[in-house]
């Protein structure tokens, strides 16, 4: 095939397979509304529900305007209905439509396509082969398991009791059947999942159904952003999965992006325990990268540094004993004017800090 067009898939993005294709001369089309937009305009996602949230109406109308020839509006209906329009024949032409996967079922072989949009129905129908790429924790045991998760998932997104679309798919087309792929492919993405599976505590990271509930309501996302993650997955999820995707070394700032305010795990709706993931991977990118663990943190020690170890060491020398900590409280207020004024990192972007005249007890 030459042509693909793509339904959403975090994981594709993930794996960065538009990239991919696109060397091997093969043109893959994003056909859900928002992605669409980012990829005309050279981006990544910012939201793993809404990709293309930080863009404006004006905004697209100029990218439509600048791709496809449209005339400029501010009217969303009238912006819809272009894209609608150009995405259309690409269904027919396409040689392979490409999917994601919002829940496998083990018991029967069927995938679960959550959407609003009704591009994940066509991109799964139209062209001749459907290909879904799906990480391996979207497994679910039975069908049973389907209603409740499904019930979850649209009410934490985007607060609907049910989604336009919700697609049921079991195979191929069968002989009787008059429309469907001639042929329908599985691949199933590990890529640092199992190492997050292999212990109790990190597993439960891999409970999450991408609603993007703790996006929505964590300080630190709202403020800067999505594209400030530089990563697939940005807010709390993506800062306790990442690490496990592409490994601490890569990404040791992540847990550090967190007031450790607990709004995630109020609005998680499978109760992922995020900010103890959070505290978890900060230990392990600052354990030494030649301590022995039992289930190791690929880039394990990534933010392990003598000095810090050392100031560490001193923080806990002074505030494990009460004569330690009067002696140096005492000792601080009266040497105040010594603080140094270029205080490491903190003075960056903060006034330094400076011990008051009289300690508390004072």
């Amino acid at each position: 095939g030459k042509l693909m067009v793509k339904g959403k898939s975090m994981v594709s993005e993930e794996i960065e397979l538009n990239h991919y294709l696109q060397d091997q001369g093969i043109k893959a089309i994003e056909s859900d509304l928002g992605e669409f937009i980012v990829q005309m305009a050279g981006e990544k996602p910012t939201h793993i529900v809404m990709p293309a949230i930080h863009k404006t109406k004006e905004q697209v109308s100029e990218l439509f305007h600048q791709n496809l020839g449209t005339p400029l509006t501010d009217d969303v209906d009238q912006l819809t209905g272009f894209a609608r329009k150009a995405l259309r024949d690409i269904y027919s032409t396409a040689d392979v439509g490409l999917s994601g996967v919002n829940f496998a079922v083990a018991e029967t072989g069927t995938l679960c396509l959550v959407e609003n949009e009704g591009n994940g129905r066509l991109s799964t129908t139209v062209p001749p082969v459907h290909i879904a790429v799906t990480g391996i924790e979207k497994v679910v045991a039975k069908l049973s398991d389907v209603p409740p998760l499904y019930s979850l998932l649209p009410r934490s997104a985007i607060g609907q009791n049910i989604t336009t679309y919700f697609n049921m798919i079991t195979g191929p087309r069968r002989s009787e059947e008059l429309d469907g792929p001639q042929e329908m492919h599985l691949v199933l993405l590990d890529n640092g999942r199992s190492q997050a599976y292999a212990e109790d505590q990190m597993r439960r990271t891999l409970q999450c159904i991408r609603c993007g509930a703790c996006m929505n309501h964590c300080p630190v996302y709202t403020r800067i952003g999505g594209a400030a993650y530089g990563t697939t997955y940005p807010g709390p999820i993506g800062e306790i999965i990442s690490p496990h995707l592409l490994g601490l070394d890569a990404t040791r700032d992540l847990p550090t992006a967190c007031t450790m305010c607990g709004a995630c795990v109020e609005v998680c709706p499978v109760r992922i325990p995020i900010t103890e993931q959070m505290q978890r991977l900060r230990v392990e990118a600052q354990r030494s990268p030649t301590e022995t663990v039992p289930h190791p943190i690929r880039g394990q020690g990534a933010s392990h540094t003598f000095g810090e170890q050392m100031a560490w060491r001193t923080f806990d020398g002074i505030f494990s004993g009460s004569k330690a900590y009067r002696a140096f409280g005492w000792t601080a207020s009266k040497f105040r004017a010594l603080t140094p004024r270029k205080q490491l990192g903190w003075t960056d972007n903060r006034v330094p800090m400076n011990p008051a005249k009289k300690t508390l007890h004072q």
